[in-house]
């Protein structure tokens, strides 16, 4: 690089002289040194201040492209939860629906079983006319033969209140009545004007069933003889349709 050679202007050259300070022309091109090597570190931090921002807008669009991942996939993951969500309320629902199904296909109240029990504990004497069974009632309907109509009446009722079908609290005698005798009760060549036997007592017995567990009610079928119901029973719970 050449020295700048044009004349410098220095009014002050004889006081500089006796002050033994550098000429001018000397002061000048130190400071002009100075000031290009603070011009060119001034480039160096303005370059590397433009690069470290490049490298900063570069990330932050790289950043910004990420999230607008992260967002769809945001978005997928929470449709995906839904879906979730709406497909396992269908499975409730329809564990629900399968569950009660499968209480109905094994309820000793709607089966042979109800029968066998009624059998079982029902007296000599007595004649069952109807079965209802509506929810958790249970309603009797029959009449019982002298002698000692009504005792046998009332062994009925004990009976049921020891069958495990029922609630030992909720079997009622809601109804007690002497039907009138019939005609062809009159024994034959009887004598006109005697009076004839007293007619069969009917009565209503009402009760309610009992909430039994599996094992109760697996025993409960396996001691009446209900095979079939006991297997259709194992086999659900098997499924995990029943506890």
């Amino acid at each position: 690089m050449t020295a700048d050679t044009r004349p410098v202007l220095d009014l002050l050259r004889e006081r500089r002289r006796a002050l033994d300070i550098e000429p001018l022309a000397a002061t000048l091109a130190q400071r002009r040194g100075i000031l290009q090597r603070g011009s060119l570190i001034g480039l160096v931090v303005a370059g590397t201040m433009a690069g470290l921002c490049a490298v900063v807008m570069l990330q932050h669009a790289v950043v910004k492209t990420r999230m607008a991942g992260l967002t769809a996939v945001e978005a997928e993951a929470q449709q995906l939860q839904i879906q979730l969500q709406a497909a396992q309320q269908k499975l409730q629902a329809t564990t629900a629906t399968n569950r009660t199904l499968a209480q109905a296909l094994t309820s000793s109240r709607t089966s042979a079983a109800l029968l066998a029990e009624l059998q079982r504990i029902t007296p000599q004497g007595v004649q069952l006319a109807g079965a209802d069974v509506s929810g958790e009632s249970l309603v009797l309907k029959g009449q019982a033969d002298d002698p000692y109509a009504l005792v046998r009446v009332n062994a009925l009722q004990l009976q049921l209140q020891r069958s495990a079908m029922v609630k030992a609290d909720g079997v009622k005698l809601s109804r007690v009545e002497r039907k009138p005798p019939a005609e062809a009760d009159n024994p034959a060549g009887g004598r006109p004007g005697k009076p004839l036997p007293p007619g069969p007592l009917g009565f209503e017995l009402t009760a309610q069933f009992a909430m039994l567990e599996p094992n109760e009610q697996l025993e409960l079928l396996t001691r009446l003889g209900s095979e079939g119901m006991a297997r259709r029973l194992r086999l659900l719970r098997q499924e995990g349709l029943l506890p």
